[in-house]
């Protein structure tokens, strides 16, 4: 599946929620940040098709969602249930985490994350990881000559 180019309206709405974090969000990226010097790269309110997911890993296609109260009420679970379907279509892998156990022990959680992505990393039977280049990005393809 090719990559779109992001709407400058959802840049904007992707920056406004890394400034308006929640405790839990806040919390989480303090501890998934660490886990780059374990070659794990995480980018925060990352923009995915028309959502905007807390934490996404690229390499693994994990995401990480912190999940508040809005999350428990039906009409939360439905708008969940769709936008995991949505997400997992492109290959992703969406791990919910509830933000009460994120700001009881933001570490925990990070390193329940970590073991998951080097699980996925570790598995063989996992398609290919990451977007192919954007149009024009990215190196030609070199003609064999015989």
């Amino acid at each position: 599946m090719p990559r779109t180019r992001v709407s400058f309206e959802m840049r904007q709405k992707a920056r406004a929620l890394r400034v308006h974090a929640t405790k839990g969000e806040s919390l989480l990226w303090y501890e998934l940040r660490e886990l780059k010097t374990n070659g794990i790269k995480f980018r925060r309110q990352c923009p995915i098709g028309p959502y905007i997911v807390d934490f996404a890993c690229f390499s693994t296609k994990l995401i990480v969602e912190v999940d508040g109260d809005l999350h428990e009420h039906e009409k939360g679970k439905q708008h969940d249930a769709v936008r995991d379907a949505y997400l997992r279509s492109l290959g992703f892998e969406v791990f919910r985490v509830d933000e009460p156990d994120v700001i009881n022990s933001a570490w925990h959680v990070a390193q329940v994350v970590k073991e998951k992505v080097e699980r996925m990393s570790a598995d063989p039977t996992r398609p290919l990881r990451g977007h192919p280049p954007l149009e024009g990005e990215g190196d030609a393809p070199q003609l064999m000559r015989f």
